[in-house]
């Protein structure tokens, strides 16, 4: 597993998460998954590259029917952690009609 759906399926029991590619090209990490909530669906793809000292130069693009977010950073572990549960959050929200 990669480590987008690592997280989330640590952190949301409630998503189903179907990995659809995994690779890693280089040193980049590349991660698909497909997430369905509640009869909807999302596609995000991540990928990070480690810089050094733990700090990884990372993106995340997350597309439903109703929205599209994309965000990257260049930051350590903990702060990708807290924007991918921010972007995932959101989504989430917007998929309720929230």
């Amino acid at each position: 597993m990669g480590y987008l759906s690592d997280v989330l399926r640590n952190e949301y029991s409630n998503l189903e998460v179907r990995e659809v590619y995994s690779s890693k090209l280089g040193d980049t990490d590349v991660e698909i998954v497909e997430v369905s909530s509640g009869g909807e669906k999302f596609i995000a793809m991540f990928q990070s590259n480690p810089v050094k000292n733990g700090i990884y130069k990372w993106s995340l693009i997350i597309t439903s029917s109703h929205n599209t977010r994309t965000i990257k950073g260049m930051d350590r572990i903990n702060s990708i952690n807290l924007a991918l549960r921010s972007s995932i959050e959101a989504m989430l929200k917007g998929i309720k009609g929230e």
